[in-house]
């Protein structure tokens, strides 16, 4: 009996081998999986991380599943969850748990993500997903040219129209000229060639158009995109992005313009303003000190400067600055001055018209995403939850890339105690903004106030891990709490 069982496990493997696909530890789920690892190579990772959960469910030891459920989450907490979850299911031996080791050191700050990957390719050369991954480790390991040699030919052999659509994008991130870039363009091209059905060979069109500032073509096929898949999760959000950055571009937009001659000073001010509204206070007090260091006479960087020191309990600083910023703010434009002027009224007297400053000028100049985002940031304890809502979804409707707008609308749908919608707003930041630290911090506060004190920690940990100072005392409470 064990004989006939030993030629039964050959023969599988043997199957499995000679289409030239590694097999993989699926049990009971192997067309979830296989579905699921589709959807997220063409980057529909909302249906690729639901196919992946529905293969977990028919079969919990999936350890296939949980480790590209890893793949396709962006939420570094879970991801660790779920690639740790992987290795523990794995069968030792086996060659897809080559890749959970190395998923798991790489989670783990050691080793890459990708360096199991080369090998087992050269063994499944049929596998199209090993191919992604091989190519992604010669591309972390500046092997751009290998990578695309790797990739043409496993594109043709494979007939893969996502291997082709990372071979444009080696040229998209890589290039150093136009006449470079435009390499990319056959490729994209192919994809959609192959994949006529996939949303995101449009996707990647409509990008390489938009980089080019080539807006008519990029809405147009941005919109094309979305007819293909109206459920693609980046249609919506990439069509209004190509509409925001085209308005921009127009002499049309009515945004407010920084006083100063320096457009690095202005780059760097900018930055120490979307540090502020994601609560990084030390880093966008090194951002506005950088702005000022390239322009001293830049008034407005150093009253924001002067807010974050307030922000950091440093009133001394913060008075400092704004006398400094009161005294050359002749030099700034009639609006900045307004500003200036009513930040420091508010602090000497405890008036509150820094706000109504505020509310002005984003009716005057509405496409600005800091002003809109400052009329709801200084006046959110006034306004209530209704209104941050309103004006966090018209905000974030405009320009799908200021983040910090679902921050705010997260907090708003705790207040009104919506909380389904509260964590989906919060996981969409922290999926949008993996690599900041406040989103973890505020899906942290969410499971407090649901009382799942466990996740709550994990995710005040990620935050703390990230340099969230504000994250340490509630890892150190939830700690005292949980051991009680």
């Amino acid at each position: 009996m064990k004989r006939i069982l030993i030629l039964l496990s050959f023969l599988a493997i043997s199957c499995q081998s000679n289409s030239g696909e590694m097999p993989r530890q699926a049990g009971q789920a192997s067309s979830e999986l296989m579905n699921g690892l589709e959807a997220m190579h063409h980057v529909r990772f909302a249906e690729a991380r639901a196919l992946f959960l529905e293969g977990i469910e028919k079969d919990p030891n999936c350890a296939s599943c949980y480790l590209n459920l890893g793949n396709a989450e962006q939420d570094r907490v879970l991801r660790r969850e779920y690639l740790e979850t992987a290795l523990d299911l794995a069968k030792k031996g086996h060659p897809e748990t080559k890749i959970m080791e190395a998923s798991v050191n790489w989670i783990n700050g050691e080793g890459g993500r990708f360096d199991a990957h080369p090998d087992l390719y050269k063994k499944y050369k049929g596998d199209k997903y090993l191919a992604s991954g091989a190519y992604r480790y010669l591309q972390f390991n500046d092997r751009i040219d290998e990578g695309r040699e790797l990739l043409l030919e496993a594109g043709e052999r494979l007939k893969a129209g996502h291997l082709y659509n990372l071979l444009a994008y080696s040229y998209f991130w890589n290039a150093e000229s136009d006449e470079e870039y435009d390499k990319g363009l056959p490729f994209i091209e192919k994809y959609i060639d192959l994949n006529p059905n996939e949303a995101n060979a449009y996707d990647s069109l409509a990008e390489f158009h938009l980089n080019k500032g080539e807006f008519d073509k990029a809405i147009e096929t941005y919109q094309l995109a979305f007819e293909v898949d109206p459920e693609f999760e980046w249609a919506t959000r990439n069509l209004a992005l190509a509409k925001y950055q085209q308005k921009m571009a127009s002499e049309d937009a009515k945004m407010m313009q920084w006083t100063s001659e320096s457009d690095e000073a202005k780059s760097a001010f900018n930055m120490g303003m979307w540090q502020l509204y994601n609560l990084e206070w030390e880093q966008a007090n090194e951002s506005f000190t950088k702005a000022i260091e390239i322009d001293e006479s830049f008034a407005l960087a150093y009253a924001m400067r002067a807010r974050t020191h307030r922000l950091m309990q440093n009133q001394t600083a913060s008075d400092e600055d704004l006398e400094i910023a009161v005294s050359m703010s002749e030099n700034a434009s009639a609006e900045e001055k307004k500003m200036i002027l009513a930040l420091s009224n508010d602090t000497k007297l405890g008036t509150n018209s820094f706000n109504r400053v505020i509310e002005r000028l984003a009716t005057k100049y509405p496409d600005g995403s800091f002003l809109r985002m400052e009329s709801i940031f200084a006046t959110m304890s006034d306004i209530g939850p209704d209104m941050i809502l309103r004006k966090g979804k018209d905000l974030y409707a405009m320009n799908p890339n200021f983040t910090p707008a679902l921050n705010i609308m997260g907090y708003a749908y705790m207040q009104k105690d919506e909380m389904d919608l509260a964590k989906e707003t919060l996981q969409e930041q922290v999926r949008r903004q993996s690599g900041k630290a406040n989103p973890y911090d505020s899906l942290g506060d969410y499971y407090l106030a649901v009382n799942d004190n466990s996740m709550a920690l994990k995710y005040f940990e990620q935050s703390a891990m990230m340099g969230l100072k504000a994250s340490e005392s509630k890892v150190d409470s939830l700690k005292s709490l949980l051991n009680e």
